[in-house]
């Protein structure tokens, strides 16, 4: 068989949010696990259940391939034209659509590590030769310490996530769009994940500035933000050349009619991320004490999930994992990211939900208050 030789070698990138797999493994109800292994608004979603009802009405017929009200919508979020919008089907198609659109064979791109997986993953399937930039995992770093002009100057394309997943660090507006700046001048793409940014602080997004440059490309997810992750939907931001030329290659009605319509609802419910970011800053608080309490090193965050070091508590990162299944919660083992056995994250849930995180942790690590 002829197979594109990047797309035979390909290798599976993983995930959190396996809680049907799990249960199914386990035996288990799927509402008998707790999944702090998914990094979703603890508020869930504002109520969508009389729109999903109207919307079924309009199933018999397809879906806007411009997704004109989405794309709207999505333009007034960020404060941009809606030509320079690119709807998607969640950021993982956006991903793939930049490595596709961009990518070739022996390219080389640059990935900052530890980070999301799929970078990697789509760049690899178009032949990506990746060069992993470290950029440490505690402590907050200008983007210039890491990803210096002359590294810029070999690259085709360059990953940055902000804040970064798995370690929650937020890079302020200032770096990254000097970053951006610096990519322009070295004819280099620059692809921002701010998937998690409106769990965070919207103010240090560069999304605005997208549409007068030619090489940035930023993300949105709407997974994260509205707690809709089995509504499959997210959105880039690019100047007009890019845009046209991804909306052109997109795949037809990759977006269902349902979900474009409750993305155009979700993006006005700008109260609902307000209080999210209230809940998760009291809670993200109270969650990194008890963690510290229990003998484990969280890393500081500013979003709504925490890398948890747990070589203090004298465990390895997948018998954690695996002990706490056992206690039917879930916490996401990071050697994917490249952290080895050091490292698990933890969603930031409500209140009570980490309450039997902790008590879940006190079990397995055999704490004696």
């Amino acid at each position: 068989m002829h197979i594109r030789k990047s797309f035979a070698r390909a290798k599976a990138c993983h995930h959190g949010g396996r809680i049907r797999a799990t249960a199914s493994v386990l035996d288990l109800d799927q509402e008998e696990l707790l999944d702090f292994s998914a990094n979703i608004n603890p508020l869930g979603h504002p109520p969508l259940e009389d729109l999903i009802l109207r919307e079924m009405k309009s199933v018999g017929h397809y879906p806007d391939n411009d997704y004109v009200e989405f794309r709207r919508a999505c333009a007034k979020f960020v404060g941009v034209d809606p030509k320079n919008v690119v709807p998607g089907n969640g950021s993982s198609e956006l991903m793939r659509l930049f490595a596709e659109a961009l990518i070739e064979d022996g390219d080389k791109v640059l990935i900052t590590s530890p980070t999301f997986g799929e970078y990697e993953t789509q760049s690899r399937l178009f032949g990506a030769d990746i060069v992993h930039v470290p950029r440490g995992i505690k402590t907050p770093k200008d983007p210039k310490d890491f990803l210096d002009d002359a590294l810029l100057e070999v690259a085709k394309a360059a990953f940055i996530c902000n804040p970064n997943n798995p370690t929650g660090i937020l890079l302020p507006r200032s770096a990254i769009a000097d970053l951006a700046e610096r990519c322009e001048r070295a004819e280099t793409f620059l692809f921002v994940d701010e998937a998690f940014i409106e769990l965070s602080d919207p103010d240090q997004t560069v999304a605005e500035m997208a549409p007068r440059m030619k090489n940035l490309f930023v993300i949105r997810s709407l997974t994260k933000s509205f707690g809709v992750p089995g509504i499959r939907l997210g959105f880039g931001v690019a100047g007009d050349r890019l845009a046209d030329v991804m909306n052109k290659t997109r795949l037809p009605w990759s977006i269902s009619s349902l979900a474009s319509a409750v993305g155009a609802h979700l993006l006005a419910q700008e109260d609902h991320l307000a209080k999210s970011r209230q809940v998760i800053k009291v809670e993200l608080a109270w969650l990194s004490r008890e963690l510290v309490r229990l003998g484990l090193d969280p890393v500081d965050s500013s979003v709504n999930f925490i890398l948890v070091g747990v070589a203090p508590a004298g465990l390895r990162s997948s018998d954690l994992v695996e002990r706490m299944e056992r206690e039917k919660v879930l916490v996401r083992d990071c050697r994917s990211f490249g952290l080895e056995e050091d490292y698990v994250r933890v969603a930031v849930r409500n209140r009570e939900e980490n309450e039997r995180l902790v008590l879940a942790l006190e079990k397995v690590l055999g704490w004696k208050g």
